[in-house]
């Protein structure tokens, strides 16, 4: 692989890799230099060193190499993990419909620990943020559907009940980017009035409802804000407008504005019927239904 370069009588020798004064200078191979920047990352290297040096690049190539290697694997064994989840999903419904609960709840957090390695983050670290993009906006429905199911599981057992706070504040803060928001909200109310630990459903209730903010004209027009209407163009805002800066700024103008108009209609009820009428029209329109299925 290398060769000796005679040692010159007159003169002195500098390495030009460490500039150190040498008797000899060794010749690095193309091939080596090519390993040096594939697997060592190394840039520039002289076509000639000396012998400390060359020894010293022949081991970073070693290193490089193992490194390599080793990210590779790391790589491999994420998108294995990623492929998998689905699987330990699949399978903790198939527990849960069997009642066992205990298998259901480890497949979930098994689930949940898998996407952890694969963002890179800590334990019960998982935010919305990381799946903000369109590419893994779907994730977030499953991840909801699994909060969901755990905050189930843990209130079968008061030991699980710190657990269960857990999973509901989480479950909180997934659930208002996905179009199962309503739905999961008509069930934890349901939930609340027979749980055996009610006051894991009411926070989290209470933290969806905080987080989430108002449709200012659609609640003064159906009274409330579980309205399914009301729930569709909050979904719609959440899910679409939020994703681009236009969207952004109609959302801005619309809180600028809509709570004289909501107050307005407070005070009048008899707008109450046509303001209803002309919600459901909009929400029942194709762009809005066409946002909410991106």
């Amino acid at each position: 692989m290398a060769e000796a370069v005679a040692e010159q009588t007159e003169g002195t020798i500098i390495c030009p890799y460490c500039a150190d004064n040498v008797p000899n200078l060794v010749t690095i191979e193309a091939g080596m230099r090519l390993r040096l920047q594939e697997d060592a990352s190394v840039g520039s290297v002289p076509e000639q060193v000396c012998d400390g040096c060359f020894k010293m690049l022949t081991k970073t190539i070693s290193k490089g190499a193992a490194l390599r290697h080793e990210q590779k694997t790391k790589e491999q064994n994420r998108l294995l993990l990623w492929r998998n989840r689905v699987q330990l999903v699949k399978q903790a419904k198939i527990y849960l419909s069997q009642k066992n609960f205990a298998d259901a709840a480890v497949s979930y957090e098994k689930y949940l620990r898998v996407l952890e390695i694969v963002y890179e983050t800590k334990p019960g670290e998982l935010s919305p943020e990381l799946f903000k993009n369109q590419a893994r906006a779907q994730e977030m429905t499953v991840i909801t559907s699994v909060y969901w199911d755990l905050m189930r599981i843990y209130d079968t057992h008061p030991t699980y009940r710190d657990r269960q706070i857990k999973a509901a504040e989480k479950l909180a803060s997934f659930v208002r980017f996905t179009p199962i928001f309503p739905h999961i909200m008509r069930k934890a109310e349901a939930q609340a009035r027979q749980a055996k630990n009610p006051d894991a459903f009411h926070r989290f209730l209470k933290l969806s409802n905080s987080k989430r903010p108002r449709c200012f004209i659609a609640t003064a027009a159906f009274d409330g804000y579980q309205a399914p209407v009301v729930m569709v163009l909050c979904s719609f805002r959440d899910q679409q407008l939020r994703r681009s800066a236009f969207g952004r700024g109609l959302i801005c103008l619309y809180y600028r504005h809509s709570p004289r108009i909501a107050y307005f209609i407070d005070r009048h009820p008899g707008l109450k019927p046509a303001a209803r009428k002309a919600l459901t029209w909009l929400a029942h329109r194709k762009f809005v239904r066409k946002g909410l299925s991106l």
